[in-house]
């Protein structure tokens, strides 16, 4: 009976008896390949109209998909899509292009905006990221987060800041009193550089 491939990371698994005498060699491949799909860095240009593309996915040879981390450059000309193999994995996805990029297994996709690093999981079919709610974590802290704290009175305090005396908060002018230990802050932050080097 010929080897056989696992269903995510596509490492070959021996069958009882075979490859007699390649087993170093064929260990030796399997682990340089697992050490990729935990720690390893794909770098993945995406440049002009990439509406869509995909990462290559091999049973035996190198491949995309397979990587723990992935950056995505280049310079589009539209939001892009990327299709991931439809198997479970997680990845951990930096978006440095200038748009959009979407990644999709079939099912359910994550849209990760420019310059955003955040995980995304797949189930099979559908990609998911970290959240609250059914929400990503930055939509939730921008909807759910920010959008239920009211802070009093904005429109009349531009240029102040919101400061508390632990019961009450209130707006307050920038002022030298405010700043009246930051000399003193400074210093002992300078001198506590100059002990550690």
């Amino acid at each position: 009976m010929p080897s056989s491939w696992s269903p995510s990371l596509r490492f070959e698994l021996q069958f009882t008896g075979e490859n007699i005498n390649l087993w170093g060699e064929k260990l030796n491949t399997a682990l340089s390949r697992a050490d990729y799909a935990i720690a390893g860095w794909l770098t993945k240009p995406l440049t002009g109209h990439a509406a869509l593309s995909a990462l290559s996915a091999l049973n035996d040879g190198v491949d995309e998909a397979r990587a723990a981390m992935i950056k995505f450059t280049g310079t589009l000309t539209e939001p892009a899509t990327v299709s991931i193999p439809a198997v479970s994995k997680m990845y951990l996805v930096w978006n440095a292009t200038d748009r959009v990029v979407t990644i999709t297994a079939g099912g359910t996709s994550v849209a990760i905006d420019p310059g955003d690093i955040v995980w995304v999981a797949c189930d099979g079919a559908n990609v998911r990221t970290p959240g609250y709610g059914g929400l990503s974590i930055k939509d939730y802290v921008a909807a759910a987060g920010f959008s239920a704290v009211e802070l009093p009175a904005q429109a009349a305090n531009a240029g102040k800041y919101l400061k508390t005396d632990g019961t009450n908060a209130t707006w307050q002018a920038p002022s030298a009193a405010d700043l009246a230990d930051y000399q003193t802050a400074i210093k002992g932050l300078q001198v506590a550089l100059a002990v550690a080097l």
